[in-house]
């Protein structure tokens, strides 16, 4: 009888550590899990920041082709670029 409380004795402690390094391992899995979590949320605002920053840029392009295609744009070009002048302005010629 000696024996089988040694071996139930035995079978516990086995079951105890089976148990013990199963909860290690499922705490290790969870925090290792947490940190991915953690840096996914970070590249996640990064990433959110890029974004509303390139919808600013796009905003503007936007703006710009918008402006390019105006009458306005193209008078201002010519005037600028091509020393077009309207009827009754007067043209200075600094040399």
């Amino acid at each position: 009888m000696d024996k089988q409380n040694g071996k139930r004795w035995n079978k516990k402690r086995i079951g105890f550590l089976a148990g013990a390094l199963l909860v290690a391992a499922l705490g290790v899995v969870f925090v290792s899990q947490e940190r991915k979590l953690e840096a996914i949320r970070q590249e996640q605002q990064a990433l959110g920041e890029e974004y509303a920053a390139l919808e600013i840029e796009k905003q503007r392009l936007e703006y710009m082709i918008e402006y390019a295609q105006s009458e306005e744009y193209l008078l201002q070009y010519a005037r600028e670029k091509l020393g077009y002048v309207k009827p009754g302005d007067i043209k200075f010629s600094i040399e």
